[in-house]
């Protein structure tokens, strides 16, 4: 009787071994079928659709150009509406964001708990002598087919706290990093706004002359075409003329096109659409003077030490250098938990079905005792490491300071010499003029005129924009900022009014100086000031220590500087 039962027991396991199986194996071919997951590419009809749907949002929600821009209104439609700089405020957000996620981090684990658990026999066992090997008790269970378990635990580890307050403070310090980045992308887009808005200005304003010119230019050239054709001239002379008019046509309709580029410029930096039409406010040529600098290189090189977005972004980075290497020496330190919870159990054969627990428990590798010198090491190396980077990088924006005072300085002196140019051209055109209304000059003789005087105009508008340029260029590299740190409110016209204060504060003289007590080296002392070239070579020493592995210093830090073309190869 007892062998059959013994038989009978073993078929029903080994059936419900082999229905177990097959389940396995349906189960598990189940997961190989969800892993065969095809790649779906973009079709035309979404790429489409998607177009649509980003030109739609790229424009949307902007102020309609009223009337004629001023420079800070453009200034102010870059800054608001660039989408360059959406995108930096939007990676300023989520670093901002992720400070509330790290310190969350600190918090305790609050962890519940609910399980249900049944089976379809009687979990019973029995016990045997280990002396006699009889059974010593007969078959017995503790436990219901069914049973339902909660638990609410509260745990609270200290060593995970402590990582998690140096993760916190990292990402307090990446948060204000990336306001120094969103600093960096403004003060590009005011340069680079500058820039654009006098070539439109002054192209603004050379356009009627231009196309005036052109007509002339043209009826000249029809009119050598037509010389050589009814031979009133010797061939050579007819083609040396109509090669001349032809000349002169070709570089009206550079000029042209130029001018027609330059509007389009400063729409795609105001996000604007390609194909907008409006007005910037158009200077007269007697107010083209150039801009006064406020402040001597000393105070812009104390300026750049303190105000230059890029520093201070390194100096935060340095920080979370030393807050890695404490965050390092804290992994190997023994980790403490506390842990305390309530429980319940359905359990019937229990005689307390609810109960309370609480505990502490320590936990650490013994062998990080060995670690500990090295990780020390390797920590203090990586903040030396940052504070050579945060020299050299200082050593670059020095750099950038003089030699963007340079090219003002440079620009300046060119200007004032094109000025005087498009001054004698000027009288040049109305004497010839003159005289071909006494009949004592020809019609050739003032389409060539006029085509040099446009293009001497245009020379001199352009150095009067390349001074516009070095300027904003000095400011940028001292780390001056015409957008305040904090803007109540961002309307456009309350934007522009912001930008026209700050801006008039700053070409006026009118932001504090921080007055630094710079040790110059004695041989840099006795030198002229011309001789600023030598920091270059001082500022690769303390790149070539970073080495490969690690992030370089980039001293590049715009692309439009040419005299400083350094890049992050250093």
């Amino acid at each position: 009787m007892n062998q059959h039962i013994a038989k009978l027991w073993d078929s029903k396991q080994k059936s419900a071994g082999s229905q177990a199986l097959k389940l396995a194996v349906t189960l598990a071919c189940l997961g190989l079928a969800g892993c065969a997951v095809k790649p779906e590419p973009v079709t035309t009809e979404q790429q489409v659709q998607q177009a649509l749907s980003d030109r739609t949002l790229m424009f949307a929600n902007q102020e309609p150009v009223r009337g004629t821009i001023t420079l800070d209104e453009s200034i102010a439609r870059a800054l608001k509406y660039n989408l360059q700089q959406r995108v930096a405020l939007m990676e300023q957000a989520m670093e901002d964001n992720l400070i509330g996620v790290a310190s969350l981090d600190m918090l305790p684990k609050l962890a519940a708990r609910a399980g249900l658990q049944t089976r379809n026999n009687v979990a019973g066992s029995s016990s045997e002598s280990v002396t006699t090997g009889e059974q010593s008790l007969e078959a017995s269970t503790s436990q219901d087919k069914t049973l339902r378990t909660a638990d609410l635990s509260l745990s609270w580890n200290v060593l995970d706290f402590g990582i998690s307050y140096f993760n916190a403070k990292m990402q307090a310090n990446k948060s204000l990093a990336a306001e120094e980045r969103r600093r960096r992308v403004v003060a590009d887009i005011t340069r680079q706004v500058r820039t654009a808005y006098w070539e439109a200005a002054t192209a603004q304003r050379l356009q009627p002359e231009v196309t005036a010119a052109l007509v002339d230019a043209r009826q000249a050239l029809e009119y050598a075409r037509q010389t050589e054709r009814q031979r009133l001239l010797a061939p050579v002379e007819a083609l040396r003329f109509q090669k001349n008019m032809l000349e002169m046509v070709r570089q009206l309709e550079i000029v042209d096109s130029d001018l027609v580029m330059a509007k389009s410029r400063l729409a795609s930096l105001m996000n604007l659409p390609p194909a907008s039409k409006f007005d910037v406010s158009v200077p007269s040529e007697s107010s083209l003077v150039a801009p006064k600098m406020a402040y001597t290189l000393d105070d812009l090189e104390n300026f750049s030490m303190v105000k230059r977005p890029e520093v201070r972004e390194e100096s935060y980075l340095a920080r979370n250098s030393v807050l890695e290497t404490r965050k390092s020496l804290l992994r190997l330190l023994p980790g403490v938990s506390l842990f305390a919870g309530i429980n319940g159990d359905s359990n019937s054969y229990l005689v307390n079905r609810q109960w309370a627990s609480a505990g502490l428990q320590v936990s650490g590798n013994l062998l990080n005792v060995l670690s500990w010198s090295p990780v020390k090491r390797a920590g203090e190396a990586n903040e030396e490491l940052a504070e050579a980077r945060r020299q050299a990088l200082r050593m670059a924006v020095l750099t950038q300071v003089n030699v963007a005072w340079q090219e003002y300085q440079q620009s300046t002196r060119m200007f004032s010499r094109y000025q005087e140019l498009a001054r004698i051209q000027r009288g040049i055109l109305n004497q010839t003029e003159l005289s071909v209304r006494n009949q004592a000059a020809t019609q050739m003789e003032q389409v060539r005129v006029s085509t040099e005087t446009i293009l001497t105009t245009r020379a001199r508008d352009r150095s009067f924009a390349d001074v516009q340029n070095a300027l904003g260029a000095v400011y940028q590299a001292a780390g001056l900022d015409v957008l305040p740190d904090n803007v109540s409110d961002t309307s456009l016209a309350a934007l522009s009014n912001t930008i026209a204060r700050s801006t008039s504060n700053i070409e006026t003289g009118g932001v504090p100086v921080p007055r630094l007590s710079l040790a110059v080296p004695a041989a840099v002392a006795a030198t002229a000031q011309p001789a600023i070239a030598q920091p270059v070579a001082v500022a690769a020493t303390p790149a070539a220590i970073v080495g490969k592995p690690y992030r370089t210093v980039n001293t590049d830090m715009w692309d439009n500087l040419q005299s400083l073309q350094a890049g992050g190869s250093h």
